[in-house]
């Protein structure tokens, strides 16, 4: 979908690249009652047979429980993850800009979700051509890469936290807009686009069909931009998008195929005796796996007390209690 925010395909076994030792899985499970309402038979009938058979030899480590701190408290759960696996996010000079609208309200500014937009190709390339002289003056490049995602590159950004879109969204902007002094600049251009773009031909076309117009960006990083140099973590996001379109059957097919790929890889090498770690999302909490000794007793409490895949998802979302 050309649409689509940044996401990435699940690895291979045997692709031709560093091993995957380290996975997080985002959205694993769903957080929203809306959601859980609209998918719970999904998630009822998972068969996830490698994260079950990779799930009873490691224990859960570590959770997410409380709200996280400085430059974590602006990133998703997926995003703030690696560093459990010792990584340390990467505040470079690149980020992503998503065309956006920005909704009004009596007393807050309202991120409305990009993909809502349905923002095509020549639309979006035409709003960028619109704005990217007045980007180029404060050092900024912005180059297309599909409707909703723009890169961009410049000094200004270099160690700027910036606020995942995905935790943005449907939320008052202002308590994610960075406390900076570079990221006035970035505000300010905000306010000029908004200007700029609200008598634009193609918002003026948008409102004649009643469809919501662009006035506005957000600026947030990519896993791949967040963590550049991770050779054997993988970050999958291939639950995203069947979970925010509440699509039970797609999100179900997702999970099997991740189930089939990256967690199959982490079993193989966790079988090769390899240091392998999980790291299971929710929109709001994490659950982080590492394994266990294998020791008699742990082979008779797992016999015992198998694991329950299901269990270990509910797990994550809030209000379930977690084992």
């Amino acid at each position: 979908m050309n649409a689509a925010l940044p996401s990435t395909e699940t690895p291979q076994v045997n692709q031709d690249r560093a091993p995957t030792r380290h996975g997080v899985i985002a959205y694993a499970a769903l957080e929203s009652e809306a959601l859980r309402a609209a998918m719970n038979d999904a998630l009822a009938t998972l068969y996830l047979p490698n994260l079950q058979k990779l799930l009873s030899r490691m224990v859960c480590v570590s959770k997410l429980s409380t709200p996280p701190e400085g430059v974590n408290a602006f990133l998703m759960p997926h995003e703030s993850a690696p560093e459990l696996t010792g990584a340390k996010p990467f505040l470079g000079k690149e980020a992503i800009m998503t065309p956006c609208h920005w909704q009004v309200g009596m007393n807050e500014v309202t991120l409305l979700k990009p993909q809502e937009l349905a923002l095509n190709e020549d639309e979006s390339r035409k709003l960028l051509s619109a704005i990217q002289p007045y980007f180029e003056e404060d050092g900024l490049q912005v180059v297309y890469e599909s409707p909703l995602v723009w890169r961009v590159t410049g000094d200004l950004l270099d160690g700027l936290p910036l606020a995942s879109i995905d935790r943005v969204v449907g939320q008052n902007i202002k308590p994610w807009m960075p406390e900076h002094q570079r990221a006035k600049t970035l505000q300010s251009l905000q306010s000029e686009m908004q200007m700029l773009l609200y008598q634009h031909p193609v918002n003026d076309e948008r409102s004649l069909k009643g469809r919501w117009t662009v006035n506005s960006f957000w600026l947030h990083r990519s896993p791949d931009q967040l963590y550049p140099d991770t050779a054997d973590l993988y970050i999958a996001l291939d639950l995203r998008e069947t979970m925010q379109a509440s699509n039970a059957k797609l999100w179900q097919q997702a999970w099997e195929r991740l189930d089939a790929t990256l967690c199959q890889s982490l079993y193989q090498a966790l079988d090769q005796n390899h240091d392998v770690s999980l790291t299971l999302c929710s929109e709001t909490s994490w659950r982080h796996y590492r394994p266990q000794p294998v020791s008699w007793l742990n082979k008779l409490h797992r016999l015992i007390q198998p694991v329950s895949v299901i269990k270990e998802l509910r797990a994550l979302t809030s209000g379930v209690s977690a084992p």
